[in-house]
């Protein structure tokens, strides 16, 4: 009976140390998704000293790490020190498992923050470093950059392209800089544009080859003094030219008027002149000021496009007049929906009908889980021009779409998804 009793205690121990292990792991996750980052760290360093060899670990340490300094309020003491400390975990996850996905998505994530820094500091040069940098460790997938290259090749020469998210502005940074590729472009991170060093230094590159910037059209005082601009629901008249005018055969007297709302509010009431009603004050964000700055100033000389992941908010109206064409959208001068102008139809016959994505197969082996959903992107090309041939009754045409579907995307590393894409194609032929 003793020696029974002695394994059921040595049992129970070997459990509960495990479920241990477990539940501080959990409840750093937990502390996480309430963004208390110092207190998930914590947790998650405790659940590394019960299990050193716990790749996901050493991922959540390097992940959290990595929020604590960028995501949250301004870290004290933060330095390159504590930089190489998100990279040399995200180093040790991976050489536990070397083909983790997450961990080589946030080592170039660590590496591009580098990247914005020495930008922000005007350390232009440095720049492409931290890049290399990320491509030496093998964090960046053949998959990745073919699609920078063909986001970069669906703008038009000396376009301005805003990106959203850092995986497509890392894959164009990285495109440009590697491959000297499409440096007439400028890649404009929307996120960024609330950064006063941000900015001052994008407009400095305005006429670079190298990392080329954009005007603002404000002067650096302006930018230094950024700031929430009270603001109303305004129209805004953005300036076209005459030859804009003649392609989309607008009349001599027409403006394109932007409305732009407030994106900010607060619970002061206030009322500005007498007998004026007492309302909240709204606000007008810095990056929602700045993207205003940016149109203003380069509607008349410079194409616009943003890439086709952005969420409606950030975009202040302006998806209004978007044409699409393909992995991105072009900036027009007029609501496009319901019109003639709606989608490029030439921008996306050569995405879907004449573009080789001979590297996409490469994210079965180098999938990112946590970026992996931007190649949806390409699906939405080709159902978009699917139903276009459909609405103009050349159903015939699809047949084309559907094998370069099967030839590029049907790749089975998404089995369903690309079983239900093909049937829809199919559908859209009848």
């Amino acid at each position: 009976m003793r020696q029974i009793t002695t394994v059921a205690i040595l049992f129970f121990t070997f459990f509960s140390v495990l479920a241990q292990e477990k539940t501080i792991k959990q409840q750093a996750l937990e502390q996480f998704k309430q963004e208390k980052y110092p207190l998930a760290i914590s947790l998650m360093e405790q659940a590394l000293q019960e299990n050193p060899k716990d790749a996901e670990v050493y991922y959540y340490l390097g992940f959290f790490t990595h929020y604590n300094a960028y995501d949250s309020k301004p870290l004290r003491g933060y330095n390159s020190e504590y930089s190489q400390k998100v990279l040399d975990y995200f180093d040790k996850a991976l050489e536990l498992q070397p083909n983790y996905g997450d961990a080589k998505y946030f080592y170039l994530a660590e590496c591009s923050a580098h990247a914005i820094k020495a930008f922000q500091e005007g350390k232009v040069n440095e720049v492409k470093g931290n890049f290399e940098k990320a491509f030496e460790k093998g964090v960046i997938p053949e998959w990745g950059i073919e699609f920078g290259k063909n986001i970069l090749n669906s703008c038009e020469k000396d376009a301005i392209l805003f990106t959203h998210g850092d995986f497509v502005f890392n894959m164009c940074m990285f495109v440009q800089l590697h491959y000297n590729y499409r440096n007439d472009v400028s890649v404009v991170p929307l996120a960024l544009l609330d950064r006063p060093s941000f900015d001052i230094v994008l407009q400095q590159q305005k006429d670079s080859d190298y990392l080329r910037g954009v005007d603002l059209g404000i002067t650096k005082e302006q930018i230094l003094d950024m700031h929430p601009y009270k603001w109303d629901t305004t129209t805004v008249h953005i300036p076209i030219t005459s030859q804009v005018m003649k392609e989309f055969s607008l009349p001599k007297s027409y403006t394109m008027d932007w409305v732009i709302t407030p994106d900010l509010h607060s619970e002061r009431q206030v009322s500005r002149i007498p007998g004026a009603p007492i309302k909240k004050q709204a606000y007008l964000s810095p990056t929602r000021a700045m993207l205003l700055a940016v149109v203003e100033t380069n509607a008349r000389n410079r194409p616009i496009y943003f890439t086709n992941n952005f969420e409606y908010y950030f975009l202040a109206g302006l998806q209004e007049y978007f044409q699409d064409c393909g992995l991105v959208s072009k900036l027009t001068p007029l609501k496009t929906d319901n019109t003639s102008f709606q989608i490029q139809i030439s921008a996306l016959e050569k995405l879907v009908l004449h573009t080789d994505l001979k590297n996409f197969k490469d994210i079965i082996a180098n999938n990112q889980p946590r970026i992996s959903w931007n190649i949806r992107m390409y699906d939405e090309a080709y159902l978009t021009l699917a139903q276009h041939y459909q609405s103009q009754g050349t159903q015939d045409k699809i047949s084309q779409i559907i094998d370069c579907y099967k030839q590029n995307l049907h790749i089975g590393f998404d089995a369903e998804h690309e079983k239900y894409m093909i049937s829809k194609l199919e559908e859209m032929k009848k």
